[in-house]
């Protein structure tokens, strides 16, 4: 039963094909674009507004002309109200351009390629909608709908064991996690990921939009299950891997059994909390930031050629992150990376890596152990994550998280690191050197 409740899954996170239906050459196609870019040049979306009217600068020149004209010399402004609004415009027109091909009668596939939740391209592919799950086919539907159980009104204790014939579906108003882990254990996760969501929020929301999507947690018991899921996920995993956070699929994959494995080791109080909230942060950021871009557009990602330090580091900064019965602590630099700092960098003569080679590698490039270890990479990554939010954030904050913002939008070339910080990389690496190393 096992692989196949694996397999049956894949049916509702399968990415969805890159076919547009609705091409450039149809009337009315660029019209709306630039009133799309109008919208960002209004909002302070300049850059944007900017990518939006290059794009129909040969069907309508003078008005794409006039709008980029409009953008010179002016630098964006951020916001979580600016970027969600730009984004519910964005997912209209798609809805507009989904609605224009069902009506040509093109295949459902293209159809939900321009908009995944077009209910009658859903309804025509037998999908039925299953709230906390998004849209599932019609034999998981049945088969996981009597199991969904909403997170506000579960009972305290469960009569029966979960399996993942029988899994937890636990619906919480932003997360939902599916998992056979004991019930009190997922209750708890279930829980938590509630708290964390709005403590993410707290502190980043005035930048970072809430997206109003299926954010689903899948959190196995077992090891040997999350390697399954992952090959059943076309992105295999090991034994060793904790987690993951699948951006095209738009869920997130968790191994409780290394978890607290590693936590048992390290001696880390709750190392299966601190992997779902960096996974569930990577989560949040990416529907938060690019939208209803959907299946094979996250892909887009892995292209990227500077920068991918930034995916991570975030991820990094709420890790730590202490969820108490009131309130919370975030604790800085946490344990992982305090032993990096002192086994790699401790000392006045510390030989602290330099920070220009790992800030300009992209996606492919970050992954790999050159030109340091990964171990510091993310050190580097979390600690100037931190650096730039809650030690000088009067200074840095905006540009950190702008430069996030334009990492998923694809374009961190524009500006330079100096012209988007207002300092030279060398002074910036001086006193954050300075900085990291007193915390070892």
């Amino acid at each position: 039963m096992r692989v196949a409740f694996f397999g049956l899954l894949l049916l509702l996170v399968s990415p969805l094909p890159a076919q547009t239906a609705y091409s450039p050459e149809q009337p009315g196609y660029h019209a709306d674009q630039l009133a799309l870019a109008q919208h960002c040049l209004d909002n302070a979306l300049y850059s944007e507004a900017r990518k939006l009217a290059a794009a129909s600068l040969a069907a309508m020149p003078d008005r794409a002309r006039e709008i980029t004209k409009a953008c010179e010399d002016k630098q964006d402004v951020h916001t979580a109200s600016a970027w969600g609004a730009y984004l519910d415009r964005r997912e209209a027109l798609q809805r507009k351009r989904a609605d224009a091909a069902f009506a040509d009668q093109h295949a459902e596939n293209q159809v939900l390629a321009l908009d995944p939740d077009h209910a009658k391209a859903r309804e025509a592919a037998g999908d039925k909608w299953l709230d906390g799950m998004g849209w599932l086919s019609a034999a998981n539907h049945e088969r996981l709908s009597p199991l969904a159980q909403r997170l506000a009104t579960a009972p305290e204790k469960a009569d029966r064991e979960a399996t993942w014939d029988k899994p937890w579906l636990l619906v919480g108003e932003r997360f939902t996690l599916v998992t056979d882990l004991p019930y009190s254990r997922a209750l708890k996760y279930a829980r938590l990921l509630e708290r964390f969501d709005a403590i993410f929020f707290e502190l980043l929301g005035d930048v970072i939009p809430r997206r109003n999507q299926p954010n689903v947690v899948y959190c196995c018991k077992n090891a040997a299950d999350f390697v399954i899921f992952s090959q059943q996920l076309d992105l295999a995993q090991e034994e060793t891997s904790a987690g993951l956070h699948f951006g095209s699929h738009g869920i997130v994959l968790l191994n409780a059994e290394r978890c607290d494995f590693v936590g048992k080791r390290n001696k880390a109080p709750d190392n299966l909390a601190r992997t779902l909230y960096h996974e569930c942060a990577h989560r949040l950021v990416e529907i938060g930031l690019r939208g209803r871009r959907g299946g094979f557009g996250s892909y887009e990602l892995a292209t990227t050629g500077e920068h991918a330090w930034i995916v991570e580091s975030i991820a990094i900064v709420f890790e730590d992150l202490k969820i108490e019965k009131k309130g919370y602590k975030l604790t800085g630099l946490e344990a992982q990376r305090k032993y990096t700092i002192t086994k790699y960098w401790k000392g006045k003569e510390a030989k602290l890596p330099t920070l220009e080679p790992v800030l300009k590698q992209g996606f492919t490039a970050f992954a790999t152990a050159e030109p340091v270890s990964g171990a510091e990479k993310y050190a580097i990554a979390g600690t100037v994550g931190w650096y730039c939010l809650f030690v000088k954030k009067d200074q840095y904050r905006a540009a950190y998280l702008g430069l996030l913002v334009d990492y998923y939008r694809l374009d961190t070339r524009t500006r330079n690191f100096e012209q988007r910080f207002g300092v030279k990389l060398a002074d910036f690496e001086a006193e954050w050197r300075e900085w990291a190393l007193k915390q070892g």
